[in-house]
């Protein structure tokens, strides 16, 4: 879960980085009492209490600093190149050189804000503009794009039969 105004910033660094998002929102659900997220592993007033946080590891997991963290550093080289002074909308980048984070470890992101108290949404959020048609809505880099073949069985058409259902109007 993340504030939904990250989402198309998180489809476009999906698209061109193997990042896996391991958290997002840690916090309550509002009115259920449950929990969700990593409990006890981000400081107080983090910006994942706001949705507005990531930690990613490469697709293919290892907690070996190897060949599959190289597109994790490029994108933590991307989003801040030089330590401490993250690239807008960047407000901090955690990784190679900051305790608890790096390659073996998770690259932390997370997105300039206005200031909020912990578990609230933010009255704005920076982000970096992308184009909608450049993003698909389920990022996949192994996706086939040629038409899917024709089950066994007799030629397609379509049928007329009415087999049940609930029309758009519910009746």
């Amino acid at each position: 879960m993340v504030d939904r105004r990250i989402l198309p910033n998180l489809r476009w660094l999906a698209e061109r980085f193997p990042i896996y998002v391991v958290d997002g929102y840690s916090g309550p659900l509002p009115g259920s009492g449950r929990h969700v997220g990593c409990d006890d592993c981000h400081v107080e007033n983090s910006d994942h209490h706001n949705g507005l946080a990531v930690d990613v590891v490469p697709l293919h997991w290892s907690s070996r600093c190897d060949g599959s963290w190289r597109g994790i550093t490029r994108l933590a080289k991307w989003a801040e190149p030089i330590q401490n002074r993250p690239a807008p909308p960047f407000r901090w980048v955690g990784y190679d050189g900051d305790a608890g984070h790096g390659c073996g470890h998770h690259l932390h992101l997370s997105w300039n804000h206005a200031e909020v108290a912990e578990f609230r949404l933010a009255q704005w959020v920076e982000v970096f503009p992308v184009r909608f048609q450049d993003v698909s809505p389920h990022p996949r880099r192994d996706r086939d794009d040629s038409p899917p073949k024709a089950p066994p069985g007799p030629p397609g058409g379509f049928s007329t039969v009415q087999s049940g259902g609930i029309s758009p109007r519910g009746d």
